[in-house]
């Protein structure tokens, strides 16, 4: 058993062995404000919502930005939803912090904000990517410290800020899940090792260049 728990690991599949549940699937009259929208962020949305749906993809699989695979890493999710609207997103969540970075799109969120109420969260729209670090020791000589990203969808109606992507152990209505779908946006705990970092909106997305 010990074994089979390293090697599901080691692929990236580490939910089978916790079995958690499938994240969360939810429509676009599910959002506050999803019709106010400009055109472009509402199609992004709403293909985001729609390949969950479709794909219903329960693994977190390292390394993929591929359905076929039976799952996504967090950057590999948002490769792929980019991709399907016909932008040129960079593969790593790293990555992809500096693309939008380097196209002055990014907005900073001061270490120790506590709060999505917070002034720093002013200029936060659905569509925007969302870039944490810290989630785990990166080892691979990247400089920014960025490791986990997702997209903010907005606000679910009846309940709470809302974000889609992949991820093992991130929680929708404050249950673990794990796959590809819609998750709680919430700022990492007071002690965590993980920081939120910023946002920004994908270059080339209509309202946001």
């Amino acid at each position: 058993m010990i074994r089979l728990l390293a090697v599901l690991t080691i692929l990236g599949s580490t939910c089978l062995a916790k079995e958690r549940p499938a994240p969360g699937v939810i429509g676009p009259s599910d959002l506050e404000g999803f019709g106010d929208l400009d055109p472009a962020r509402q199609r992004l949305v709403l293909v985001a919502l729609e390949e969950t749906e479709r794909l219903k993809l329960s693994k977190y699989v390292a390394r993929s930005a591929d359905p076929g695979e039976g799952g996504f890493d967090c950057s590999g999710s948002m490769f792929y939803l980019l991709k399907k609207i016909g932008l040129e997103p960079a593969r790593s969540s790293a990555a992809q912090y500096e693309w939008i970075k380097k196209k002055g799109e990014m907005h900073e969120v001061p270490q120790g904000t506590a709060s999505l109420d917070d002034d720093a969260f002013a200029e936060l729209k659905p569509g925007d990517l969302l870039f944490w670090a810290g989630t785990y020791q990166a080892k691979d000589g990247r400089k920014n410290k960025i490791t986990h990203v997702q997209m903010y969808l907005g606000r679910e109606k009846n309940s709470g800020p809302v974000m889609v992507g992949s991820s093992d152990g991130r929680s929708y209505r404050g249950q673990a899940r794990c796959g590809f779908g819609v998750f709680d946006f919430r700022l990492p705990r007071k002690g965590s090792k993980a920081r939120f970092v910023g946002y920004g909106t994908p270059p080339g997305l209509v309202g946001g260049q």
